[in-house]
């Protein structure tokens, strides 16, 4: 947005612009995230994971998310665990655990991922989700565990699902858009460690397609 007198040009391949004001030139900053992109400039995309059971059998995969395209990356930037409070259940406390997975799930459900702006380009179609694959998403690098309580009435429970879930990627790992990047044949599951049937979680996960 330019004042009354004033113009705008960029130049350059590093984009260099300039703010021109009542005949004076003002530089302009243009802050770019890792991959070289300005800022708010990638299309982000958004899957919705709905509250689901939990399954009394450990080592539940309760979703995956697969890059298979050859040239695309995909950087996940946020996911936040989101445990369901209006369900009453005698609830246990859960281990769970985030890994890198080196092969796309199959069986379960299909996932259709959103555009926070419907205007960007489509999602390739080789960047797949799916909930509680019955197959593949096979095991890769194990990120990190974490435990939350299942149970409706607990203060720490109530407390995540009234903030909008547990972020499960740290402020360090999404700094300047960086997020985890998987490239191809790379991609993210979530594993419910407990075997126990004793409440229901939703996840949101947003990243992004380069």
């Amino acid at each position: 947005m330019t004042q009354a007198g004033g113009s705008a040009t960029a130049t350059g391949g590093d984009v260099i612009a300039t703010h021109t004001i009542n005949s004076k030139e003002h530089e302009v900053i243009l802050p770019a995230d890792i991959s070289g992109h300005i800022l708010g400039t990638k299309p982000l995309f958004g899957v919705n994971i709905p509250s689901q059971v939990h399954v009394a059998v450990a080592n539940t995969v309760h979703w995956d998310l697969f890059n298979a395209d050859a040239a695309l990356i995909v950087r996940v930037l946020s996911i936040r665990q989101i445990p369901n409070i209006t369900t009453a259940v005698t609830g246990v406390v859960f281990d769970w655990l985030l890994e890198r997975t080196t092969a796309a799930g199959t069986g379960g459900s299909s996932l259709t991922p959103f555009e926070l702006d419907t205007a960007n380009t489509d999602l390739d179609a080789d960047i797949t989700a799916r909930s509680k694959p019955t197959g593949g998403a096979t095991q890769s690098t194990d990120l990190f565990n974490y435990s939350i309580s299942s149970e409706e009435t607990n203060a720490a429970t109530i407390q995540l699902a009234s903030q909008g879930g547990l972020e499960l990627v740290p402020p360090a790992w999404a700094d300047n858009g960086h997020g985890i990047v998987l490239r191809q044949n790379q991609g993210l599951r979530c594993v419910q460690v407990t075997s126990s049937a004793a409440g229901n979680t939703g996840w949101v996960i947003t990243f992004t397609m380069e």
